[in-house]
């Protein structure tokens, strides 16, 4: 059990580490990451119009909507800092000739305030836009998640 538990933690930290590496620009160029911002944020903007024409969101829903993911934004940014310590942190530790579990497990607990306010952030803002919706379209929306399920259950 704990050799489980500690394979998962490196392979874990080895993919964060790995996918969280910065490009930097270099002769002009702009790296990946640099631009990786603007793309989510369209992928976002995207995504928020497909599902409300999806579910018909009247012109308030949508204001209340923004209004919502707005203020989920700024909760998030204040959080922003200590995230990014816990990363930097985590980091060092996989890149350390040995693997310290016992240190990994000091730095998660140690964060552990953060990760809580990060997931409470999350589902009240879920919460916050499910008060908007009727429930014609909550209805549509389970259906909609259901579906996506089946076809991700499906790929896998």
């Amino acid at each position: 059990m704990k050799n489980k538990l500690s394979g998962l933690l490196v392979s874990t930290l080895l993919v964060m580490s790995l996918s969280s590496t910065t490009v930097f620009a270099k002769d002009g160029h702009v790296g990946h990451n640099m631009l990786k911002g603007k793309h989510d944020q369209h992928a976002m903007q995207h995504k928020f119009k497909k599902m409300a024409k999806f579910l018909a969101l009247t012109q308030e829903q949508r204001k209340q909507a923004k209004a919502i993911h707005q203020e989920a934004k700024e909760n998030r940014a204040a959080l922003k800092p200590s995230l990014e310590s816990f990363h930097q942190q985590s980091r060092t530790l996989v890149m350390a000739e040995q693997f310290d579990e016992q240190a990994f497990i000091n730095l998660q607990s140690q964060f552990q305030d953060s990760f809580a306010q990060m997931a409470l952030i999350k589902v009240k803002t879920k919460h916050s836009f499910m008060k908007i919706l009727t429930q014609e379209q909550k209805d549509k929306m389970m259906t909609m998640k259901k579906k996506r399920m089946r076809r991700k259950s499906v790929s896998e």
